[in-house]
């Protein structure tokens, strides 16, 4: 009875093994599949995407809409890789383009992204970056949540963070208006101004205008400059980012990295290749724990740390 008892324990325990090693090696196997298949599996577009996630009333591939004012006039050309058409939500457009015309029937401007919604309003809103071209070879480049065109006004609006991609610098602001007939931009609220040669400038409300084929960017509100040896505080900022000079308006004060400062108005910002000059011919102050200078004119070579005075300079070391 005890030799029959072992003997069946032995079967059913062997038989229970086997099971087990079957079960292991099943799950094992089912788990390299679906390894395999997420590696194979290909990346959904986003025309992909919304076709298995959202109910769309209908779709329309290679779009195209032709819009005309009163007096049947082309205004507007919009182009779209897909256009979707929902119950409750707004038209959405994928890798859209709008082209805008004048009155003489020629291109205007032309702005692309890769998202837009028509709304209800008439409005275009953009979504992301949005590049700006006009006709005549001025470019904008700007990342934004949310950019609206006024399709009655061509004009452009943001309230949202603007990243604004302009000449040789990033510039941040917390929205923007742009006159896109006119060419002409503001940048919105506080305003950060990244230089490529490294430089930063804070201001406020900074006008971008590029009409008549220049690169102007000007502020009248308070300015401070910051380079690696220098603090500058002015009342206002005007640049020329074709020939990189630059002027702080108004009262300025210098800090320099050693402690000395240095008080004038007017200062000329000479950055043209790769250079960084400050000259005025407005009156001199310099102070420092050794001297007291004054005089009518300045030329400081930031680069160099040289400083050459002007004019009737009267000096007092201690």
């Amino acid at each position: 009875m005890n030799f029959q008892l072992r003997h069946n324990l032995l079967i059913a325990t062997f038989i229970i093994v086997i099971i087990a090693t079957m079960w292991l090696l099943m799950k094992g196997l089912s788990y390299s599949f679906g390894i395999l298949q997420q590696k194979e599996m290909p990346v959904a577009t986003q025309s992909e995407v919304l076709d298995k996630e959202v109910a769309y009333v209908e779709k329309i591939v290679n779009f195209s809409l032709q819009e005309f004012n009163a007096q049947q006039e082309l205004t507007h050309f919009v182009k779209a890789k897909y256009f979707y058409n929902f119950k409750n939500l707004p038209t959405l457009l994928i890798d859209p383009t709008v082209t805008t015309f004048d009155k003489q029937g020629g291109e205007d401007f032309t702005l692309s992204s890769k998202r837009a919604h028509y709304l209800d309003s008439g409005e275009l809103k953009f979504m992301g970056k949005v590049d700006v071209s006009s006709s005549d070879g001025m470019t904008h480049k700007i990342n934004t949540q949310e950019l609206l065109i006024d399709t009655n006004t061509d004009d452009l609006t943001s309230k949202k963070e603007v990243t604004y991609l302009g000449e040789s610098a990033k510039i941040i602001a917390q929205g923007m208006q742009m006159k896109t007939k006119l060419n002409k931009m503001k940048l919105v609220g506080d305003t950060t101004i990244y230089q490529n040669s490294g430089q930063k400038v804070l201001t406020k409300d900074l006008f971008v205008d590029q009409s008549n084929n220049q690169k102007h960017y000007y502020s009248d509100h308070k300015t401070t400059y910051l380079s690696t040896q220098n603090k500058i505080y002015a009342q206002g900022i005007d640049m020329n980012m074709q020939t990189d000079i630059t002027q702080l308006l108004g009262a300025v004060k210098i800090l320099q990295d050693s402690g000395s400062i240095i008080d004038s108005k007017d200062l000329i910002l000479d950055q043209t290749k790769g250079a960084e000059v400050y000259r005025t011919e407005q009156k001199i102050h310099y102070q420092s724990s050794v001297a007291d200078i004054r005089a009518k004119s300045m030329h400081y070579d930031a680069a160099r740390q040289k400083i050459k005075f002007s004019g009737g300079v009267v000096g007092r070391y201690d």
